[in-house]
């Protein structure tokens, strides 16, 4: 498969303690036409000596930022403060953890977005699709992530992780899901979502050592205070919050088929703990609304009265299903309304 691209795209990736999975995240990106400029928040497992050793085989520089804290804002501006020097047409931004594909029928990422480029676009959504320790795999020994992990949820689509390069682009705006772009570049963003592959625990001992050693004691004050860094809030130290029962979730065939349903979240572990009613189920939510609709029929309110109750409760729901209106759930939402103006 040719992977040459007349455009010059390069991935940044910020690393801390990948060992076992950056190898083959350099080598899939590779594979796919992109280099990498990496910065290492100083690992201690190993993760550097194969970084500098694949340099020239997918890797363009290795920087290595020493710092008590994880900083998502230092890693960014060190590695944004390096393009000029490389003179970029596109990034991509991934985790040390992610696969990154293209929906584009046998083309890989570099001739997808040379493709892209050449149609007008300018950014590149992706679905992300978290894939999870289940009790069929998690104490497997296949080195390959994608064969060893084989059951995924699907998380969100607010993942902008491709777009062209522009002196002046904000990725911390957004906490680096999206960029952006300055006041005079209009976005045009392609139509289909690319594919991240998240593989975040690949063992029991990785998630655990992971979450509550190299993450959540040094993630900086500062970008905790407001408001990031709050994915693994909530999972606790007990092998349920990380091996999921693999009838929660869909299994992958690598045929390029995905579910496009959250079954699942992911940063809530494996079982749902006590008094998360932001993380409702759909069908619990369902009859959540329906509840709510037969007591309001039930109280023959005034439509002045149903108006003003029915944007309360939109308001209430939006603050507990902070997604609900990037999601099917909006649908329940404008059927009960409706329902309502018609009484």
């Amino acid at each position: 498969m040719n992977t040459m691209s007349n455009l010059k795209i390069i991935g940044l990736i910020p690393v801390y303690n990948e060992a076992d999975i950056i190898e083959q995240t350099i080598t899939h990106m590779a594979q796919q036409g992109i280099p990498l400029i990496i910065i290492d928040n100083n690992s201690a497992d190993g993760s550097l000596d194969i970084e500098r050793r694949l340099i020239g085989k997918g890797v363009l520089e290795v920087i290595v930022q020493p710092s008590k804290y994880f900083s998502l804002k230092a890693l960014w501006n060190e590695m944004f403060s390096r393009l000029p020097a490389h003179s970029p047409d596109w990034i991509i931004r991934l985790g040390a953890d992610e696969i990154l594909e293209s929906p584009l029928p046998n083309k890989t990422l570099a001739e997808s977005i040379e493709e892209i480029d050449g149609l007008g676009y300018n950014l590149i959504q992706f679905n992300c699709f978290n894939f999870l320790l289940t009790e069929k795999d998690y104490n497997s020994h296949e080195l390959d992530v994608r064969k060893r992990l084989k059951y995924y949820t699907w998380n969100s689509d607010f993942h902008f992780k491709a777009w062209k390069y522009y002196p002046g682009i904000d990725l911390i705006a957004t906490g680096g899901h999206m960029p952006a772009f300055p006041q005079h570049i209009k976005e045009h963003v392609f139509p289909a979502k690319f594919i991240s592959r998240h593989y975040m625990f690949r063992s029991l001992e990785h998630g655990m050592r992971k979450v509550f050693k190299e993450r959540l004691p040094r993630y900086h004050p500062d970008e905790r205070a407001i408001g990031w860094h709050v994915h693994y809030n909530n999972l606790k130290p007990d092998p349920s919050y990380f091996i999921v029962d693999s009838l929660k979730l869909n299994k992958y065939h690598e045929d390029g088929r995905w579910v496009l349903e959250k079954k699942f979240d992911a940063y809530f572990g494996a079982w749902k703990p006590p008094n998360t009613d932001e993380h409702i189920s759909n069908d619990e939510l369902s009859r959540k609304i329906d509840t709510i609709s037969a007591d309001l029929q039930r109280q023959y309110l005034s439509n002045d009265d149903l108006s003003k109750k029915i944007d309360a409760i939109s308001k209430d729901l939006q603050k507990q299903f902070g997604a609900i209106y990037r999601s099917p759930l909006l649908r329940l939402y404008l059927a009960l309304k409706r329902l309502i103006e018609r009484l």
